[in-house]
């Protein structure tokens, strides 16, 4: 009987102890409403889908509206020195990540630049410069089969994609497609050792060198839209 009282007394004791200690919280209690949903939201977000590797090295997330841009200096598809400073001092600058001339979603928004480009011009004395990774030798003849009059400009050492915080490295999977599609691997088209590419985004920068407008979207599908980049000129 003795032994029964004292094991209940135990118990008694032992149930105390564990409601009177602190509760160590999880990260997620420790967290806002806005940071759940935010956790939520990247834990559900599977960039694989489009083709961008789960890799350390990557530089995504853009930069966004009131940053300051990066200042580059590239070589045209003709070779022509073009930096973005001397491109301000005739005016803003609308900045649009191109990743290959085989990718038919970025030859139909370049287009849309081209077709609009007057407008772009006379909304406020605006320059469109496009930014790829591919080789000069394929964007040349891009260019001059869609007459472009906006320069191609060659990051050969992806500095620019990664100041942008565009630079993604690319699955074997979508590498394995294009080679099957286009007839080379993305470090073929681009003269390179590894596959990478940037999300195609584009950024208005004043002549403060401020960002004004920004449209960034991993899915390479969705582009930002010409007429809504212009009302923001």
């Amino acid at each position: 009987m003795r032994i029964s009282n004292i094991f209940i007394i135990l118990c008694i004791l032992l149930i105390l102890a564990c409601n009177n200690a602190p509760n160590k919280p999880t990260s997620i209690q420790n967290t806002t409403i806005e940071e759940k949903a935010e956790l939520v939201k990247v834990s559900e977000l599977d960039l694989t889908k489009y083709g961008i590797a789960n890799n350390p090295n990557n530089i995504l997330g853009g930069l966004k509206v009131g940053d300051m841009a990066p200042d580059f200096n590239l070589l045209d598809q003709n070779g022509k020195e073009k930096s973005l400073e001397s491109t301000l001092n005739e005016g803003p600058v609308l900045l649009v990540f191109l990743r290959a001339e085989w990718c038919s979603y970025c030859v139909r928004h370049l287009q849309e630049f081209q077709d609009n480009i007057q407008d772009i011009h006379d909304a406020g004395e605006v320059n469109v410069i496009a930014v790829s990774p591919q080789k000069r030798s394929y964007m040349q003849e891009f260019h001059q089969d869609n007459q472009l009059s906006f320069p191609i400009l060659h990051d050969k050492d992806h500095t620019v994609m990664k100041d942008y915080r565009v630079f993604f490295h690319v699955t074997d999977k979508y590498n394995n497609y294009i080679e099957e599609a286009k007839g080379n691997r993305i470090e073929v088209f681009n003269g390179d050792t590894v596959p990478v590419m940037p999300i195609p985004a584009t950024y208005l920068i004043n002549q403060d060198k401020i960002i004004n407008y920004v449209h960034y979207d991993p899915n390479y599908k969705k582009r930002s839209d010409v007429k809504e980049v212009i009302s923001n000129l």
